[in-house]
């Protein structure tokens, strides 16, 4: 019977545009089970993703609210729904697994929830992440790379994003947390995740290790990562990014996977491709050492060559280069990303294109949402 209330969870979650399929070999059931008890369980089949109040929830399923809030309350800090407040009340959020609870699990990665995690991964959520034809991911190019041309476009530009944000906070790593935790961790900066406004509160709120940070800590922060090799990453949308992320192929589960299986479609690229000058090269391979994507290799002629279908635009390849024998080039229109004008958009693309019936909700489709009702 215990079963019966988490398998009910995961055909919800799955209504989800991200999706949460059934694992063929139960995976999925072991992996809610690791996160949920099944009063919590039930409680989740409750909520939806344009956010509800306690009392709200309490009023249309016939639960006491003096009961319900402490639940609600105990597991947004365990990061297994969404908290936001609008207007100085609490709303209480389903949100799918990827992106979503996974990432708000900095505080509970036992043992015993990694190794379900990863068995999940592979049996099932893998396919729902990487298969979609709208990917959540899209890569930040390195400005420094590009500050020679004038065509960069406002949604390439990190510092853009976070000098228009409310508020900044940065994170311990989730993937390189677990991966330590597998004994299996890189030496890559932990503290390296920001998370913009409402995520940022969010993290505070539930205790995560995270930290309020200035613009000018923040733009620090990025540089840093940057010549440490690490590539930035966000939501696949232009306007009102949640967060940013400074990844490595060592513990980063999205770009580990996109580098081991050739994924590189699977994530939406930059606007931009290397391009190496033959004549400069003096094949020292700084470039190769430096992609995380394996994009650069030595040609007949010992001269650096790049495939083009690896390449992910970020440039840490042309600040490698000591003879500046690197530069980032426009792709060409047709292989220009088309990347949603928003959060929303690109919810609603995965709705459509998965044929899901739960409608994903922006963060400021969420507050017009609630706002309109008041």
């Amino acid at each position: 019977m215990e079963n019966g209330i988490y398998r009910q969870l995961q055909q919800y979650l799955h209504q989800l545009p991200c999706g949460f399929p059934e694992g063929p070999k139960g995976t999925d059931i072991a992996l809610l089970k690791t996160m949920y008890t099944p009063e919590e369980a039930a409680l989740c089949l409750r909520l939806t993703p344009e956010g509800q109040t306690a009392e709200a929830i309490a009023l249309s399923h016939g639960g006491n609210v003096d009961t319900i809030r402490p639940m609600l309350d105990a597991m947004a800090t365990r990061g297994l729904l969404f908290r936001i407040r609008i207007q100085e009340t609490p709303h209480y959020v389903l949100m799918p697994y990827v992106v979503g609870t996974f990432e708000f699990q900095l505080n509970r990665l036992s043992p015993e929830y990694n190794k379900a995690h990863n068995r999940y991964m592979m049996d099932a959520m893998g396919m729902e992440v990487f298969g979609g034809k709208t990917s959540q991911f899209r890569i930040l190019p390195v400005e420094a790379a590009l500050e020679d041309t004038q065509t960069i476009m406002p949604h390439e530009k990190i510092r853009r994003y976070i000098e228009e944000a409310r508020l900044i906070a940065v994170s311990d790593c989730l993937c390189r947390k677990k991966a330590q935790a597998e004994g299996r961790g890189c030496d890559h900066t932990l503290k390296a995740c920001l998370s913009l406004n409402e995520f940022a509160e969010f993290y505070l709120e539930a205790g995560m290790p995270t930290e309020i940070i200035s613009k000018e800590a923040a733009l620090k922060l990025m540089e840093d990562c940057e010549k440490e090799g690490l590539v930035a990453h966000t939501q696949n949308a232009k306007d009102e990014v949640c967060y940013i992320c400074n990844c490595c192929v060592c513990s980063c589960g999205i770009f580990s996977t996109v580098a081991r299986f050739n994924l590189h479609s699977q994530i939406v690229r930059a606007s931009w491709q290397c391009r190496i000058d033959p004549e400069a090269c003096t094949a020292c391979a700084a470039c190769m050492e430096r992609c995380i994507f394996n994009a650069l290799s030595p040609g007949e002629n010992g001269k650096m060559e790049v495939s083009r279908g690896k390449c992910m635009g970020c440039g840490l390849c042309k600040s490698a280069c000591p003879s500046e024998a690197i530069s980032l080039v426009q792709r060409e229109k047709r292989f220009q990303p088309d990347v949603p004008a928003d959060p929303q958009e690109m919810y609603d693309r995965m709705q459509a294109e998965k044929n899901r019936p739960l409608r994903m909700l922006s963060m400021k489709s969420l507050k017009a949402r609630v706002s309109g009702q008041k």
